[in-house]
């Protein structure tokens, strides 16, 4: 498939004002009844690259709204529910996530997180249907965009249950269905997931499907799965996709740390970028002089927990020192994302990459007491820290080994796609450790976000998560 993957074409923005004016029209958003004849029609899957440009809106989508970090999204919103950073900004919206005292009301979980997240669902299904009633393209461009859609589903997906619990499962466009979706547990939703994700493996070729690592692709999806086992306490298929990934030979670890993140990355398995701009981290974190303070700035705890000769402080958390007022303060910023500037893109947003795949199979092995030697826990422990520049765990009993995981994924993924508040939760540690940090504001219910208020006024099926 040759055809250049492009986030602009009049054929993509047909399909974004289609699918996202429904979306906008309905009050109900799981309500969304598209218009008739449109999102199937031969018009919008009328070849290959009409197809392509399709699913190119999808992905579109996800970087400009359903998982947008502009003025929020995973990456802070997780980030301050968890211990990672802080807001300098005053913002009532924002606070509510750093104290762990979010209303229902907030609309930062109504609009950037529950609202958007299912709009790219939605999204997902149109193209799905869409795929399987048209006569017009190619068997071989139906196969790739049918698995690169079910990657991206079970990514949305992924995020709604971690954050939310119990959520609707919306797999088709059906008004009638989806006006009155109640939710369904937590295990339905991962079994969907890992559904959708072993389906993409068998539909996508190891090879990506255009120029860089912007479309998903076998690696994608297995990478994927690998995580979802590993939340899902299935160790041994954790063990066994993450290694798939790692000896697939096509990604590796590179030694300079400047580069994950760029275009060339040899690490990233999935990125995403905007359309002839840099990302919105790189906006959102990096203070706009060296004299600035930072909107968004790295928790103590967080600095405290690098070790001396850490690479990752040195290339990873940029600091501003700040004398006015007096006396003088300094900050430590998230600083993965160099470019602040919405210039010609020079860095990608890495959705997945190598380094999370060492870690997964680390925890799975010590899961399985597979602690040292060879194929061991302590074996992909230490190809993390080495990159890093540091020596050996000392670890090597389960708990020990265990522990080593968490804080190489803390300092590995801080301020990235909310790793640390999501394993802060599967761990079950979130209690333990953010009741320290937080103090009274934190109860254990706040593990799991409201459910939007509007939402629930417009879905009477809804129900309220615990502690709201």
């Amino acid at each position: 498939m040759n055809f250049k993957f492009q986030y602009t074409s009049q054929i993509q923005c047909l399909m974004i004002s289609i699918v996202l004016s429904a979306c906008m029209s309905c009050k109900k958003f799981l309500a969304i009844d598209p218009p008739k004849n449109q999102i199937q029609t031969s018009e919008i899957f009328e070849n290959d690259q009409a197809a392509i440009s399709t699913v190119a809106g999808l992905h579109s989508f996800m970087v400009t709204a359903s998982l947008y970090p502009a003025n929020g999204g995973i990456t802070v919103f997780a980030g301050l529910s968890a211990d990672e950073i802080l807001n300098t900004n005053s913002d009532p919206d924002l606070d509510g996530f750093t104290t762990n005292n979010l209303l229902p009301k907030n609309e930062n979980l109504n609009t950037n997180l529950w609202s958007d997240i299912y709009k790219a669902i939605y999204h997902a299904n149109a193209i799905l249907e869409g795929l399987d009633h048209s006569t017009a393209i190619s068997d071989k461009t139906r196969t790739q965009l049918k698995g690169e859609v079910l990657v991206i589903r079970a990514l949305h997906y992924f995020y709604l249950v971690n954050l939310f619990g119990d959520v609707p499962l919306i797999l088709t466009t059906e008004y009638q269905i989806n006006q009155i979706a109640s939710r369904e547990a937590v295990s339905e939703i991962y079994q969907q997931i890992i559904d959708d994700l072993t389906e993409a493996k068998t539909l996508l070729t190891v090879s990506y499907p255009s120029t860089g690592r912007l479309r998903p692709n076998k690696w994608t999806a297995t990478a994927l799965l690998a995580r979802v086992y590993l939340f899902h306490e299935d160790w041994a298929k954790a063990e066994e996709q993450s290694t798939e990934v790692i000896n697939s030979g096509v990604y590796s670890l590179p030694t300079n740390l400047s580069t994950v993140f760029q275009p060339s990355s040899s690490e990233a398995i999935w990125q995403l970028v905007r359309d002839n701009n840099n990302t919105s981290e790189g906006a959102n974190f990096i203070p706009a002089s060296g004299t600035t303070r930072p909107r968004y700035v790295l928790t103590n705890s967080l600095i405290n927990s690098f070790e001396t000769g850490d690479l990752r402080k040195t290339n990873w958390a940029g600091t501003n020192i700040v004398s006015n007022p007096m006396p003088a303060t300094t900050y430590l910023y998230p600083f993965k994302y160099k470019s602040r500037t919405a210039t010609q893109a020079t860095e990608y947003y890495v959705v997945l990459r190598m380094a999370e795949q060492y870690l997964i199979r680390a925890e799975a092995r010590a899961q399985q007491n597979k602690l040292t030697g060879l194929n061991s826990a302590q074996q992909d422990i230490n190809v993390i820290r080495t990159r890093a520049g540091l020596s050996n765990t000392s670890a090597s009993d389960k708990n020990s080994l265990l522990m080593a995981v968490m804080k190489e994924s803390r300092i590995e993924f801080f301020a990235e796609w909310g790793h640390r508040w999501l394993d802060l939760k599967r761990t079950k540690t979130a209690d333990a450790i953010l009741s320290i940090v937080k103090g009274s504001n934190w109860q254990s219910t706040d593990v799991l976000y409201p459910i939007p208020l509007a939402q629930i006024q417009l879905n009477p099926s809804l129900h309220q998560n615990p502690g709201y």
